[in-house]
């Protein structure tokens, strides 16, 4: 039985390395998942090189084969290498078929990232233009791809700051989609998202407000009004009319979002401290400060109790590296900020008395290995008294 099964594995082993082109990109496709690019790249290797000598260097399979290695390098960041590989393949397809060929779109569209990543912005321009006029010439100006081929050449366009072709090829993207997909499609936020990023970027801020009040729409549609994606929009467009002066449009948008934020994070969570501080520096502008105050001390109660958390954790840190000296200052400074975290009424308390009571737990854990036992006794009996009130 020994020796059968010995037999077996030795056949599997064998079997493991097969002359078969497609079975070992099969085979090399988990690795490179796994980012194990080591062991994925001398199988991919050798599919190419089995291609080649079964049909030729310039045969169409070996472009196919050529791919995942090409792929393989991107991933790696061997952007060099693969811009060759990829250029090799755009030929060998360019060569079987027509100029002009959609077969030459997925190479073509690959390139052009690369010849971006490399700083050949001619090229990738080029490489993004013509994707775009096979496809025109292929599919016709409105195919549901092109406005996906616009959006890629427009972000190259506003990576560069070369906002004024951007803006075009986003509203040409916009068009096709809401022509073939409906004003109210998904598929138009990442468009949309852009076209407010270039607009913010050149302080467009009045041509920015159409198209943050589509994506709001969009998402209200999509999730309901209450949603935590529609939270974002209603930041970004308060965020806009705070800088056109318009603050009541501000201050509306984000008293919506607020209570959005509080149910998708919880009322004491430290993110929420953003939209707290931009709702009360709208209400300052305003003038009604005592609105504004009581949430610019809640949003100081979160981000002094995050303070806290890090110093703790890192005090924490240091204490198990055996710097006691390290770990005994952190916990100072965590403890006396702690005792300044503001007492917040009902849900908005972020448990500043936990705050304080775990500070104190962790410092007097230091303090007992230290043998300064009584300090330790002093801070743990306060523990137990902070735990005790927040109880009541």
């Amino acid at each position: 039985m020994r020796r059968a099964a010995w037999f077996l594995v030795f056949c599997a082993g064998a079997l493991a390395q097969p002359d078969d082109p497609a079975a070992l990109r099969q085979q090399a496709a988990p690795l490179v998942a796994q980012g194990r690019y080591a062991e994925a790249e001398p199988l991919l290797v050798r599919a190419v090189a089995l291609e080649e000598q079964a049909a030729g260097a310039e045969d169409v399979s070996v472009a196919a084969a050529i791919g995942p290695l090409a792929a393989l390098y991107r991933a790696e960041g061997r952007n060099a290498e693969a811009k060759q590989l990829y250029e090799r393949s755009l030929a060998i397809r360019q060569k079987a078929s027509a100029a002009n060929s959609p077969d030459l779109i997925p190479d073509l569209k690959v390139l052009a990232g690369v010849y971006s990543a490399l700083g050949q912005d001619s090229d990738a321009e080029l490489a993004y233009l013509r994707v775009i006029a096979i496809r025109e010439r292929a599919f016709g100006p409105d195919e549901v791809e092109l406005a996906k081929d616009c959006t890629d050449l427009a972000a190259f366009y506003s990576s560069r700051q070369r906002y004024a072709v951007a803006e075009p090829n986003l509203k040409h993207a916009i068009a096709i989609i809401e022509k073939k997909q409906g004003a109210q499609s998904a598929a138009l936020i990442p468009v949309l998202d852009l076209l407010v990023t270039i607009y913010l970027k050149q302080e467009r801020d009045k041509d920015a407000e159409g198209p943050l009040r589509h994506e709001i729409s969009i998402e209200e549609g999509i999730y309901g009004p209450t949603h935590e994606n529609v939270a974002p929009y209603l930041d970004r467009l308060a965020m806009v009319y705070y800088q056109m002066k318009r603050y009541a449009d501000a201050q509306r948008l984000y008293e919506r979002s607020l209570p959005i934020w509080e149910a998708a994070l919880g009322a004491d969570n430290s993110e929420l401290a953003t939209t707290l501080d931009n709702l009360a520096i709208t209400y300052a502008a305003l003038e009604m400060l005592g609105k504004a105050e009581p949430l610019y001390v809640r949003a100081l109660a979160l981000r002094e109790k995050t303070t806290v958390q890090s110093l703790n954790n890192l005090g924490l840190v240091l204490a198990g590296k055996g710097d006691s000296a390290g770990a005994e200052r952190l916990y100072q400074r965590a403890l006396s900020l702690a005792e300044k975290i503001p007492v917040l009424a009902g849900k908005q308390n972020v448990g500043e008395a936990e705050v304080l009571s775990a500070t104190l737990r962790n410092y007097a854990t230091l303090l007992r290995g230290l043998k300064r036992l009584p300090e330790a006794a002093r801070m743990e009996a306060r523990a137990r008294a902070l735990q005790k009130s927040a109880k009541l």
